[in-house]
């Protein structure tokens, strides 16, 4: 799991902030990485022993021992069993970087005493795994393979349980250089055999289930550099109540140099043979996705964001026989908010406020950074792909809307609406008149569409749809009849 990894690497991250050269196995050196390693843990933590470093006849061997946490935070409302330490074996390569290695399981449980009652939880990990190559210059994976046979998890309040499980887990990282400052990194895995059981008072019981679930994701020159430097200025200065002018305006050249952070972010998740179980029956799909797609903190951002959903089903009699028909068979919905000024909200930050108060921008100022990320008041959001797909209608629908979040009434849009197999919509409707009299008006309403309608081509009807600020509304270019 992705997570799973960005945790071994925390773990890793202070090694060093500069590369490190391989060279002889040493107990002094073991000393050296440990003091990285604990350089920002208090000093109750380091006599704890939360984090070692031993050196070995071919390796060093890093423990985390949770339980020093543990002791320092012990109360009586709190129970714990089955934490243990965590060990990794760091290999010196010739190049500079790490092989590390490292193999655990875990077999937590617990509860914790609060005013609404005992809440109880645990967490299992079979046979984890995880082998890569770590580079100290980068403070990531150049390379990582991380694997479990199950993880597991439950919750129980008064009020509600919880329970989830993976059956086999795997994913990989890779990150590569680009030049002095930027990494191109991504992530792929697939985690199989999904089950979550949820059970509450309000909703019964719901269980939840997946055959596989697919992660791709990739982050496109990412800043790493200057986000380090941003990372451990953080560290070093969070024990402070405020800036001295030389910090406030180091913190200030930091964030100038940071923009865009990255260049491109995509995400896609695809889960496979979904079932949702539920008092009235079980619904399903064949697949169901999740996109996330970002261009970095630039002065024109885009954010996209899409579900789909192919070949649902839902259980018998929860939908009237009349309505079968009109179940689709795959539905899309792809859309972004575009042209947000993140870059110019930070350089206005940049510009204005004063790191050495405990408040660095005054209240018009926040306001007046909010009016930057959207320009001119406006929040433009284009419809990339709005599409629902059955045996009797094929409707797409694209284009773009304007919308002014402190101006209700303030709105415009320019979309397209593209229909085809419109005449099986039309028989549909018309045949099920009898079971569903409102059929009736909705087959007079597309027939009204159908004679404002332009040829798509290939069998297609198009709309295309402008709304203007005064509320005027043409269609293919022409007013509204009515």
């Amino acid at each position: 799991m992705r997570m799973q990894i960005l945790m071994a690497t925390a773990g890793l991250v202070l090694v060093s902030t500069s590369p490190a050269f391989a060279q002889e196995i040493s107990p002094a050196e073991a000393e050296s990485i440990q003091q990285r390693l604990t350089r920002y843990l208090p000093q109750e933590m380091i006599d704890a022993g939360l984090v070692t470093v031993k050196a070995a006849t071919s390796f060093y061997e890093l423990r985390f021992n949770p339980t020093a946490l543990l002791d320092k935070a012990r109360t009586g409302a709190v129970q714990l069993e089955g934490l243990k330490p965590m060990t990794a074996y760091m290999r010196p390569r010739p190049e500079g970087t790490y092989h590390i290695e490292a193999k655990d399981s875990f077999d937590i449980k617990g509860s914790v005493d609060v005013a609404a009652g005992k809440n109880s939880f645990s967490y299992l990990v079979d046979t984890m795994k995880l082998d890569g190559i770590y580079d100290p210059e980068i403070l990531y994976f150049t390379s990582a393979d991380w694997s479990a046979k199950r993880l597991a998890f439950s919750s129980t309040s008064p009020n509600e349980s919880v329970t989830a499980s993976f059956g086999e887990t795997a994913m990989r990282v890779s990150a590569e250089k680009k030049d002095a400052g930027t990494l191109d990194i991504s992530s792929t895995g697939v985690m199989k055999a999904f089950a979550e059981t949820i059970t509450s008072g309000s909703s019964g019981r719901i269980d939840i289930g997946a055959d596989t679930v697919d992660i791709d994701v990739s982050l496109d020159g990412a800043r790493y550099k200057v986000v380090q430097d941003l990372v451990f200025f953080a560290l070093d200065n969070m024990h402070k109540d405020k800036l001295d002018t030389a910090d406030a305006a180091k913190l200030k050249d930091l964030l100038r140099a940071s923009l865009p952070v990255f260049d491109n972010l995509t995400e896609t998740i695809k889960a496979s043979n979904v079932t949702v179980g539920t008092d009235k029956g079980t619904f399903g799909a064949q697949t169901v996705t999740y996109d996330l797609a970002m261009n970095g903190i630039a002065h024109s951002t885009r954010f996209g964001f899409g579900f789909g959903v192919d070949k649902p089903t839902l259980p018998a009699g929860v939908v009237p026989a009349a309505y079968e028909g009109a179940v689709p068979e795959r539905a899309t919905f792809k859309a972004a908010v575009t042209d947000l000024d993140l870059a110019g909200a930070v350089t206005y930050l940049v510009e204005h406020a004063d790191f050495t108060k405990p408040k660095p921008l005054t209240d018009e100022q926040n306001r007046e950074i909010g009016r930057i990320i959207m320009p001119g008041g406006a929040m433009t959001v284009e419809f990339e792909d709005v599409s629902a797909i059955s045996p009797i209608y094929d409707v797409h629908l694209a284009g773009k809307m304007v919308l002014y979040p402190e101006e209700k009434d303030r709105r415009s849009a320019d979309v397209t609406l593209t229909m085809r197999s419109f005449d099986k919509t039309i028989a549909y409707l018309q045949k099920n008149i009898a079971a569903v009299p409102q059929f009736g008006q909705a087959s007079f309403a597309l027939l009204m569409m159908k004679g404002l309608a332009r040829d798509a081509g290939d069998g297609a009807q198009a709309w295309d749809l402008t709304v203007g600020e005064d509320g005027k509304v043409l269609i293919n270019g022409r007013p509204l009849p009515f």
